[in-house]
């Protein structure tokens, strides 16, 4: 064990994200050392509990068990550093209970400014329990009503009703908004599975639409439809044979 340095453990399900954290980490091996990690929240709670380190890297979305009801089951209580995002009202529950949280994919410079607050507030945090139960009951009851979207070491709160539409870009996905268009690395699958189904509409592998902001629907080739938006310019994207069905039934 580096003399001095914090014992941390990492929770993450995906093993690229990882691997990505460990090597963000290594630059900062004086403040920090990782003695142990683990990929399900079960795991996780043994490993914690067994090496009872001073600082956890959690991520929120895990198998077995999420990272909430990782806190509830360890018997003490570590600093915590998120690496995960929600919505207006779980981002101000995890600034009320944690040392930070950082947006995947990390990198470098949020991570500095996260280990500087960390160095900064020490670990004497209030009692979790209460905080948490109130968490749990806003992620898990409360409808999603704000979409965040990263903007550099930021996060950008988007009402729904102003996403015009998301579509894949290579590594990434554009998402079309009234105000400007961001590039996020969520995955159009991830989105369907958290967006709103009776205002998001799947129109191709490549593309949902707001279906508010859907002003016609033509017919085209091969079975499919020429879907018309009413932003400025209009945009007209193509709904692939597989999924026009779905808009012609919404």
């Amino acid at each position: 064990m580096n003399e001095g340095a914090i014992s941390a453990v990492i929770v993450e399900d995906e093993e690229p994200s990882r691997k990505r954290l460990k090597r963000l980490l290594s630059s900062f091996s004086d403040t920090i050392e990782i003695v142990g990690e683990a990929e399900d929240g079960l795991k996780a709670v043994e490993l914690i509990t067994n090496l009872r380190p001073r600082l956890l890297f959690l991520d929120i979305q895990l198998p077995g068990i999420d990272g909430l009801r990782v806190l509830e089951k360890i018997p003490y209580q570590p600093a915590v550093i998120f690496t995960s995002a929600y919505d207006k009202y779980a981002l101000e529950a995890f600034q009320a209970i944690a040392i930070d949280y950082l947006l995947k994919p990390i990198d470098a410079a949020v991570l500095e400014k996260a280990i500087n607050k960390l160095k900064k507030v020490g670990f004497r945090q209030e009692p979790l329990s209460e905080k948490i139960e109130y968490l749990l009951q806003v992620t898990q009851s409360t409808p999603k009503n704000r979409i965040p979207l990263r903007v550099g070491d930021r996060i950008d709160l988007v009402n729904p009703g102003d996403v015009i539409y998301f579509q894949s870009e290579k590594k990434y996905t554009k998402v079309k908004t009234v105000a400007k268009e961001y590039l996020i690395d969520t995955t159009l699958a991830d989105l369907e599975r958290k967006l709103n189904p009776r205002q998001f509409v799947r129109i191709h592998r490549s593309a949902i639409v707001n279906i508010e902001w859907v002003t016609g629907l033509h017919k085209w080739f091969g079975g499919r439809l020429k879907v018309r938006l009413r932003d400025h310019p209009e945009t007209e994207l193509i709904a692939s044979r597989s999924y026009a069905a779905k808009l012609t039934t919404w």
